[in-house]
């Protein structure tokens, strides 16, 4: 079964500037839920964005009793009107990746809409969905440091994960041709 894709920091290349969680603020403008879908999480040696890695066996899913997060088949999807804020996902998710936020609660009443208060809403990466240009956040790095880890990536690595433990194997038995018993 393929990899799901899912947007990939490399720490070595985030300098902190937020700029992704900016993208992605503006990517989603004209939603009811505002704020970045990614959070960047800075200690005294790297930082990055953290974002949902889309999980094909996913906690969260598995967690949520509304099923507001579900698998959409390339992704993991919200059904933002499903949520009830009971955070399950936010306790199941291995990667910290989602968070609970809030929308405005609209209610009518004798044909007038009013704000009724705020209800709780699931936040977390949904790869910009209906972007042609894909995630905001990988167009927007100043670095380079946020990229979209797909399937050819994912061949890609386990390629030269290979090759590098070919020549550890071959750089051991080197090692015992040198050796006389």
């Amino acid at each position: 079964m393929a990899a799901r894709s899912f947007v990939f920091a490399d720490p070595r290349k985030c300098i902190g500037c937020k700029t992704c969680m900016v993208a992605c603020i503006r990517s989603h403008e004209g939603s009811e839920m505002t704020g970045p879908r990614l959070r960047l999480v800075t200690t005294i040696k790297v930082s990055a964005p953290i974002g949902c890695h889309h999980c094909l066996d996913a906690p969260c899913v598995k967690s949520c009793p509304t099923g507001c997060l579900h698998s959409d088949g390339s992704r993991v999807a919200i059904r933002e009107e499903r949520c009830i804020g009971c955070q399950n996902c936010v306790l199941a998710c291995p990667f910290g990746a989602i968070s609970i936020g809030s929308r405005p609660k609209l209610e009518s009443f004798g044909g007038l809409a009013f704000n009724s208060g705020q209800t709780p809403v699931v936040v977390k990466c949904d790869l910009c969905a209906g972007r042609s240009a894909g995630p905001a956040c990988v167009e927007a790095c100043p670095t380079d440091g946020l990229f979209l880890a797909d399937d050819k990536f994912f061949a890609a690595e386990e390629a030269a994960k290979r090759d590098r433990a070919a020549k550890s194997v071959e750089s051991f038995m080197e090692s015992f041709s040198d050796v006389t018993l």
